[in-house]
């Protein structure tokens, strides 16, 4: 909860309970304003990164348990260490980055030397395609009506393009856009029915301009998040190349990148079913269906699956080579050499709106591996101990 204190992200009933541990102890309070000091939490952060840390805890834990007979100032020393000690995990071994996560080897700002090559992240970039064939750059146009015509308003607001339906007979011809992203971008879109898409870099979604017919379907490429409004008389449907996910109304991502090898398909709220023909699996939420012909169900966290619609790398014990092809996608950046990537595994969390060579520097906190930027291309070496 401090963590999320410090990145701003609590919730009324969150900042109501932190309050509430403030006033139990004149020690928590001053727990927390060591941890808002950015100047000590950055010489700690750094220290941290340079510990044993299994040995450390080791230490932490031996002298909590033979504090029970100490005073409460010992006891109260000792419980400050293991909470800074988790905390800082939270906060530079899991690489929450915001302003904390800064790796100096001198408090100074200005000592701190800006890196020559770097990348910038990616952002809200996409072009949506009409019927008549026509190419909108949604980025390079302001807010406001994009087109109108057949009883359907497209309109743009505030990094979101959204679809209204104000006229429309019900044997209307069917026509179809496409919203891409390239390759560095995203977008969110409001469909026709009020259903919401999130759709991650270098993918891309077809859809009609009105849901007409008895189910309302969609072809997928690439990753998205869906929420979509619930109707009980036309069922929703996402089409991808190796999978089918109906739905009547839930919250769920859809992660079918063609570099992936399989499918992933995660639920979050209500119910889909995942696959075709006699091959369809059903989820509960917090499970994921992967694959397609054969298709697993697992149980997981799906804050992980959707991280990065709320703007994080999420990675949990997942391999260098699965986290380059996210850094590719959304820095538009080059491997030296995609055949020599160490088999070398993260657990990371990351924000997406910092810059490439940030994410790496958290990378390289584990000791064993060294990047180098130059333009967009990035080499790996193996630290030599």
């Amino acid at each position: 909860m401090i963590a999320r204190y410090l990145k701003g992200e609590l919730t009324f009933s969150e900042q109501v309970e932190l309050r509430n541990w403030l006033e139990e102890d004149p020690n928590n309070q001053r727990l927390l304003d060591e941890l808002e000091d950015e100047e000590t939490l950055s010489k700690d952060l750094y220290f941290f990164s340079t510990v044993d840390k299994t040995q450390a805890w080791e230490n932490i834990s031996k002298e909590l348990h033979t504090a029970s007979d100490r005073s409460k100032w010992s006891i109260w020393k000792y419980w400050k260490y293991a909470a800074a000690a988790v905390l800082l995990m939270v906060l530079s071994y899991v690489f929450v980055l915001n302003t904390y996560t800064k790796e100096r080897s001198d408090i100074s700002q200005e000592q701190v030397p800006e890196p020559k090559n770097d990348v910038l992240p990616g952002g809200d970039h996409a072009t949506l395609t009409l019927a008549d064939g026509s190419v909108l750059s949604l980025e390079d146009m302001t807010d406001g009506t994009v087109k109108q015509e057949g009883g359907i308003r497209i309109s743009k607001r505030q990094g979101q393009v959204v679809y209204e339906m104000l006229n429309v007979e019900e044997k209307a011809p069917v026509t179809y856009n496409t919203i891409r992203t390239p390759v560095g971008g995203q977008y969110h879109v409001i469909l026709p029915d009020g259903s919401k898409v999130w759709l991650n870099s270098e993918s891309s979604l077809y859809f009609p301009t009105a849901f007409n017919g008895p189910k309302r379907v969609v072809k997928l490429t690439g990753e998205g998040y869906f929420e979509i409004e619930h109707d009980s008389n036309k069922p929703f449907l996402v089409s991808t190349l190796q999978t089918d996910i109906e739905v009547l109304g839930t919250h769920f991502n859809v992660m079918a990148y063609t570099n992936e090898g399989a499918n992933r398909t995660t639920l979050l709220e209500g119910a889909v079913k995942v696959g075709s023909g006699a091959n369809k699996r059903t989820l509960k939420p917090g499970q994921q269906a992967v694959g397609s012909g054969d298709i697993r169900v697992i149980d997981i966290d799906p804050d992980q699956a959707v991280a990065w619609k709320n703007g994080y790398f999420q990675f949990e014990s997942e391999s260098l080579e699965s986290i380059l092809r996210q850094l590719k996608r959304w820095y538009d950046i080059e491997l030296e050499d995609e055949h020599a990537i160490p088999d070398t595994h993260f657990t990371a969390y990351i924000s997406r709106n910092t810059s490439l060579s940030n994410v790496l520097r958290m990378l390289e906190l584990s000791g064993e591996l060294k990047f180098k930027i130059e333009g967009n291309k990035v080499s790996i070496q193996e630290k030599k101990h």
